[in-house]
């Protein structure tokens, strides 16, 4: 009944239609040329014409609405095709980058004369009191002891100081109680690096030492702990202290992004005699 009054017009369109049908039917017999044939006929023309009108638009708008919902469907099947490339692309630039690191790691250890271990940084410090620290998913079961430098392709990082059956704790050469005997590479003028919390300072250089911003900082080996020449930093500020020069140091790769090390299975006591 809602229906009914809703749409008068159509309903009365459908009824006349009828009728007229119903009336043709009972006429159905007469001659080709009957004028109340034609007047029927002819009466018949535009609730037919309507109806034929209106049956193209609803089914025009109906395949209309098909194809709508079509686009929209490919619409969303070509958005989920880019955001899958674009994942597979970024796991292809970060898979390049890894291998890139890890042909590095490789190349290290081809150049070392000690046996070394790849390592994963898999944490930060675990104590607040202690920041220089990264824990490596490497342990005694690897070979790892504590004292054991740690590097990467681009220098030292520092040294096992803590070491469990499965991983380790690093202690960075940034740390305050980290040390290392190191010449200027340029120069050969010595001193120690010493780490200050979050940085490194060379200290104990002669005040004659030729030494100048952009030097590179490597290794002595001479203090029993880091393997000789590996490198540490670049020299950023020289200043007089005393009567000693003292240079504060960049090192070269970023400490707190450290992903892969490697480990220099290398014992303290086994000190580099080979100046």
């Amino acid at each position: 009944m809602r229906f009914l009054r809703r749409h008068p017009i159509l309903i009365s369109i459908v009824l006349f239609f009828f009728a007229t049908q119903f009336i043709s039917l009972r006429y159905e017999g007469r001659q080709v040329g009957d004028s109340f044939s034609s007047f029927i006929l002819t009466l018949t023309y535009y609730p037919q014409k309507l109806i034929f009108i209106l049956t193209g638009e609803i089914v025009s708008a109906w395949q209309n609405y098909i194809e709508l919902v079509g686009v929209r469907n490919e619409n969303e099947r070509l958005r989920n095709e880019i955001r899958k490339l674009r994942q597979e692309k970024f796991h292809l630039w970060e898979a390049e980058l890894q291998n890139d690191r890890l042909k590095k790691l490789l190349g290290l250890k081809g150049n070392s004369t000690y046996d070394v271990v790849s390592a994963n940084v898999i944490a930060g410090s675990p104590s607040i009191l202690r920041s220089q620290v990264v824990i490596i998913d490497k342990g005694s079961e690897n070979g790892i002891s504590q004292g054991m430098p740690v590097a990467t392709y681009e220098g030292i990082v520092g040294r096992i100081l803590l070491v469990g059956e499965k991983s380790s704790e690093v202690i960075l050469i940034t740390d305050d109680i980290s040390a290392v005997d190191a010449y200027i590479h340029r120069t050969r003028a010595r001193g120690i690096v010493k780490g200050t919390g979050g940085g490194c300072i060379m200290e104990y250089l002669e005040k004659k030492a030729d030494v100048s911003v952009g030097d590179k900082v490597i290794s002595s080996g001479k203090d029993g702990f880091f393997p000789k020449e590996v490198v540490i930093g670049t020299v950023v500020e020289t200043e007089a202290s005393g009567g000693f020069i003292r240079a504060r140091v960049l090192p070269d790769m970023d400490l707190n992004s450290l992903e892969e090390v490697v480990v220099i299975l290398k014992l303290p006591k086994e000190k580099v005699l080979n100046e």
